[in-house]
């Protein structure tokens, strides 16, 4: 087998994911031995690298061998990943690239396993004041707060807002809930002056943008 670093060199970029997350598990534990058994397990279990980076601290420490090192790697790992991903946000308009953003949001969220709704403050130039989790749910639903919206978006002084959650199933299918959650959150933004610029949900390699479904 070749050197763990060497194969970053020239073919990294096109590595498979079984074959990047070995060689992360060959980096993160600085041993050989074993690797290639958590390495399966961890593809075996969750499928893709992705996953095992969106899985829970409870799911990961429930595979064997994963020793002291790893799960702390993984973190720093997503948080850099979540980083570069936002790094690549238009600074002046974050709605100027769609692909973008929505490489962002998927990032986010499409691999967790609970509903989760998080909500991107912006400002009268759509540049990005703060991203922030507002709730979190079970597998089918989030409960979210109108008024409580409303208010965080006059604290933190922001003129629109882009709403997002995830749907675990996969499927992005705007639900009834999901119709009269947004209509309940634009219902209390109009009073304090708010605009929503788009609502998003995310699946899993799909989404659906409540704008361009003319839901907004």
């Amino acid at each position: 087998m070749e050197p763990p670093l060497a194969l970053l060199t020239g073919r990294g970029r096109h590595l498979d994911d079984a074959t990047l997350l070995h060689l992360l598990t060959v980096l993160f534990t600085g041993r050989e031995t074993g690797s290639v058994a958590l390495s399966h397990n961890l593809f075996a279990r969750f499928g893709s690298l992705a996953a095992v980076l969106s899985a829970t601290d409870r799911e990961l420490e429930s595979i064997s061998d994963m020793g002291m090192h790893m799960l702390p790697m993984i973190r720093v790992l997503q948080e850099a990943a979540l980083r570069y991903n936002r790094a690549r946000l238009p600074p002046e308009d974050v709605l100027d690239n769609e692909q973008k953003l929505l490489d962002y949001l998927t990032a986010r969220l499409a691999r967790e396993n609970i509903e989760q709704f998080r909500i991107l403050f912006l400002n009268e130039k759509n540049s990005l004041i703060a991203d922030e989790a507002q709730a979190r749910g079970t597998v089918n639903h989030t409960p979210v707060y109108p008024r409580e919206v409303a208010r965080r978006a006059v604290e933190i002084g922001a003129t629109a807002l882009v709403l997002v959650h995830n749907h675990p199933s996969g499927d992005p299918t705007p639900s009834e809930a999901d119709l009269q959650m947004t209509m309940q959150v634009q219902a209390a933004l109009e009073v304090v002056g708010v605009t929503i610029a788009d609502h998003f949900i995310i699946g899993n390699g799909r989404h659906t943008s409540f704008r361009r479904s003319n839901l907004l």
